[in-house]
């Protein structure tokens, strides 16, 4: 018997395509047992010299056929010499060898695409499209520090250390002027897309683990009731102005996020047994459900804008949160504040006069949507001049 794998190619000169070439096959005999498989090549029968087992002639198509032959009989060689017994051979298993595409190893432009293209479909339904975006952003950032830094168009995973972060981190800093927080959130993006990367096996671990990220606490800006008024007071010409203006307002009053506001429907606002109105809502951010007395400022703006129309229709026009803050800050500057609005600005505002008119932390807490005190606390500074004021005056 056979000691070694046998590999005969033959022409099937029985059929041909339209260019009259006919399919070069492939045969494994190992003893007593034998395994055909077409290889995808067509050729000229005339060309085929069964003696040597290659076609003659030399087109480079000639030449590319015989230099498959040539590798595929050292795979065969190899896959025997690695199967060590006899009863280790298996001819469908090293068949399949011959034809399978060389790995493609994943890269990181690539698995983060992908990562992005996946939580695209899940926006409305438990991300938002801010959530999606700030992926995106940082697609873009490492596209641009992979090109400028590393002269590359891609870098595959398996090539990642703990420098690259490191680099890309400097990078985000020194060439693209970013602040320290602004930095760290694109890098801790980044760690999450490998972190994913590792749990689908695209790679055995995350090679930016290493890299220490934290957030360093900056000073929150919020309105007191002084300066709220000047908002509300100042007189205005553009429409779009009035309008951010009106939603801003609307944010000071409510404690709602910009994405939840603008997303208000009709249905979102319940009447209790008392007759005072509520909205009752789960953010988008985080699925906590909110509870929201409405003050009598909200309750003006709503009937401002409300329109008889179908109910599910949204509360406020709005603009693209971009749009939107880049007005909120004109209508700032319109009130000679100095400081920059924004809409997290109306979010912290309603924190900090509600604690100053005598609201505890809990309840602001709970109408902010957050998860604990401490949030509310360290996110959005509650704890005002005038409240430390309040409390040292009853010290002395």
């Amino acid at each position: 018997m056979a000691n070694t794998i046998k590999v005969n190619f033959w022409v099937l000169r029985a059929v041909s395509n339209k260019e009259n070439l006919s399919p070069l096959k492939i045969r494994l005999t190992y003893q007593s047992k034998q395994l055909n498989k077409a290889t995808g090549f067509y050729v000229n029968p005339d060309e085929w010299n069964t003696v040597n087992q290659r076609l003659n002639g030399k087109s480079e198509s000639v030449k590319q056929i015989n230099r498959w032959i040539d590798a595929t009989l050292e795979k065969v060689d190899k896959c025997f010499r690695e199967s060590g017994k006899d009863d280790n051979i298996h001819l469908p298993t090293i068949m399949e060898s011959l034809f399978n595409k060389p790995k493609e190893y994943p890269t990181l432009l690539q698995t983060i695409k992908e990562h992005n293209d996946l939580l695209k479909l899940r926006i409305g339904k438990d991300y938002t499209y801010s959530t999606y975006e700030k992926y995106v952003f940082t697609f873009d950032k490492v596209k641009a520090f992979i090109e400028k830094s590393l002269k590359k168009k891609d870098i595959y995973l398996k090539d990642l250390t703990l420098s690259f972060i490191m680099d890309f981190d400097h990078y985000l800093r020194v060439n693209d002027n970013n602040q320290h927080n602004t930095a760290v959130k694109y890098c801790i993006n980044l760690k999450h897309i490998l972190n994913v990367a590792v749990m689908q096996g695209l790679i055995g671990h995350n090679p930016c683990i290493g890299h220490k990220t934290s957030f360093k606490d900056t000073p929150q800006v919020y309105l007191n009731q002084d300066e709220l008024d000047l908002v509300e007071t100042v007189e205005l010409t553009k429409t779009n102005f009035i309008l951010v203006r009106d939603l801003f307002i609307f944010q000071c009053n409510t404690g709602l996020a910009y994405t939840d506001m603008v997303a208000l429907k009709k249905e979102d606002i319940s009447t209790d047994i008392s007759g005072r109105k509520w909205i009752i809502k789960a953010r988008q951010k985080s699925g906590i459900v909110c509870m929201i007395p409405l003050l009598p400022k909200a309750l003006d703006l709503i009937e401002k804008y409300d329109k008889p129309v179908k109910t599910k229709q949204n509360l406020f026009p709005c603009y693209s949160i971009q749009k939107y803050n880049e007005y909120i800050g004109d209508v700032g500057k319109e009130a000679k504040l100095h400081k920059k609005l924004s809409s997290h600005v109306g979010r912290r505002t309603f924190g900090n006069i509600g604690l100053a008119k005598g609201l505890s932390l809990n309840v602001i807490s709970k109408i902010l949507g957050h998860s604990n005190t401490l949030i509310t606390q360290r996110i959005y500074a509650i704890t005002t001049q005038n409240i430390i004021e309040k409390e040292i005056h009853k010290w002395i």
